[in-house]
């Protein structure tokens, strides 16, 4: 049960940088390295567009499906960290593109494993739920068993607590990169 759920996160992830690693390859390899430099930029867009989510999920924003929106914020996080990862290069020559690719592979691996494991658990307990109340059996292995996957549910569902200070994380160490950009250019 575990391998079923795991291996798509794993595949997912895995999978990811298999290609920032191939298209970085593919860039140095054709001569065209220096597209990278704007990747970066791209994939901040992506990921500043991601967080549509949360302005929808707070009424920020109006229009649209919650479902759509979570879409959006799974698949622009996706490829707005592809970007940054070939943005990068996968080398690095300072500490703060070190901090901040790593913080950014922390949020993209707790938003793939935080999001898919409270779908899937918030589908069994429904499923459970709706079994228990079907057959009108009060079988205490199934309340058990029912109970404990409501607590793991509630549990996961508290992965956010700690995904979004990471969020929060690299949005500052992304305008700090930005900004030393910005500072150490060379203007002529």
């Amino acid at each position: 049960m575990l391998i079923q759920r795991a291996l798509p996160l794993v595949l997912s992830y895995l999978l990811l940088i298999a290609a920032a690693i191939s298209l970085d390859y593919i860039l140095h390899a054709v001569g065209l390295a220096w597209i990278g430099r704007y990747l970066g930029v791209a994939g901040t867009v992506f990921l500043a567009s991601s967080f549509g989510y949360s302005a929808r999920k707070k009424k920020i924003v109006k229009n649209g499906t919650i479902r759509f929106f979570l879409r959006l914020h799974c698949n622009a996080g996706w490829i707005g960290t592809l970007m940054i990862l070939v943005h990068s290069g996968i080398h690095f020559n300072a500490l703060l593109p070190w901090m901040a690719t790593l913080c950014m592979m922390t949020v993209t691996a707790s938003g793939h494993v935080g999001q898919y494991l409270v779908r899937k658990l918030r589908e069994e307990v429904n499923m459970k739920k709706k079994k228990t109340g079907i057959d009108n059996d009060r079988d205490e292995d199934i309340e058990r068993q029912c109970y404990w996957d409501s607590v793991t549910l509630k549990a996961l569902e508290k992965w956010r607590t700690i995904h979004m200070p990471i969020v929060s994380v690299l949005l500052g160490l992304t305008l700090l990169h930005i900004a030393t950009i910005l500072l150490f250019m060379n203007w002529r």
